[in-house]
């Protein structure tokens, strides 16, 4: 029943889908998701964790189509979503970020397993074991976490500033886990020091301005533009966001991250920053963008 699902939006909610459009207005919003969950009356959705601050409520949800052949193969992509509460049971703003690459992937092995409409859904999935790790105990007093988020925040300003982005690395527990929705997972503190250097030097200037921050326990949930500065100076943004999940672990350390986005958005960005006069490091080219 997605029209009485769309029937909890305000006349005038905002919906971001950082894949399929933005749409302005509850009658839009209709429109869209009955037509775009059309094809998948079997899909289901289990929900891993959630968080609130304030009216927002950040949460990470799995989207799961079932086994065609009744088995226990797994079609499922997960996105972390934000909704801010209006109150009277209705949301003026939803904000879905996923990589459209893992939904492609799923909904694309399942139509070549035999997966349609006709296909039984199964409301007992969920998300498979050890996804993600859970945050360590014990838990931590709210003003530590959030001090030692301001801290990790600094941290990315100093290394935007100076290049070191190995100094930056060290906020992280030697057995830590960090996954990046588009180029993968890496264990440990080694393996992310490599790679968050090589990553960064395609573009140095690009820093990591906070849009908004949640906490529980240790859990942290942010916003964070990805933002190339403006070449004329002035204050037109060239960025595109991610949804950071952060897992503190005390004495000024964290055990986990997870950056959630739209790859697909970059390419644009960084076009319209060359247009404006961003210059690319020497040797260093951006791929045209496809059709």
């Amino acid at each position: 029943d997605w029209p009485a699902w769309a029937g909890l939006f305000t006349d005038d909610a905002e919906y971001i889908e950082h894949n399929l459009g933005h749409f302005s207005g509850q009658p839009a919003i209709h429109d869209w998701i009955v037509d775009a969950m059309a094809p998948f009356p079997n899909m289901t959705f289990s929900v891993d964790w959630h968080v609130i601050e304030g009216d927002r409520v950040a949460f990470y949800i799995w989207n799961h189509l079932p086994d065609p052949a009744g088995g226990d193969t797994w079609y499922s992509f997960p996105n972390i979503s934000l909704i801010d509460y209006a109150g009277d049971g209705k949301w003026s703003r939803e904000e879905d970020f996923y990589n459209p690459a893992d939904a492609n992937r799923a909904v694309g092995f399942w139509y070549r397993a035999g997966g349609s409409k006709e296909t039984p859904e199964n409301d007992d999935l969920v998300a498979p074991e050890d996804w993600a790790p859970l945050p360590r105990p014990p838990e931590h007093d709210r003003t530590e976490v959030e001090a030692a988020f301001h801290r990790y925040v600094e941290r990315g300003r100093q290394a935007v500033e100076t290049g070191d982005w190995e100094t930056w690395s060290k906020q992280f527990v030697e057995d830590a886990r960090y996954f990046e929705h588009h180029y993968g997972r890496f264990n440990g503190r080694s393996e992310i020091k490599d790679w968050i250097v090589g990553v960064m030097q395609p573009f140095p200037e690009m820093d990591f301005p906070t849009r908004w921050m949640g906490i529980d326990g240790n859990r942290v949930v942010f916003v964070a533009g990805n933002r190339l500065p403006d070449p004329t100076g002035g204050d037109t943004l060239y960025e595109f966001p991610a949804c950071v999940v952060l897992h503190y672990a005390g004495d000024d350390q964290w055990s986990y991250e997870e950056d959630c986005y739209n790859p697909d958005e970059a390419p644009q960005v960084v076009m319209d920053w060359i247009a404006a006069g961003g210059q690319m490091p020497e040797g260093l080219v951006v791929p045209e963008l496809e059709p």
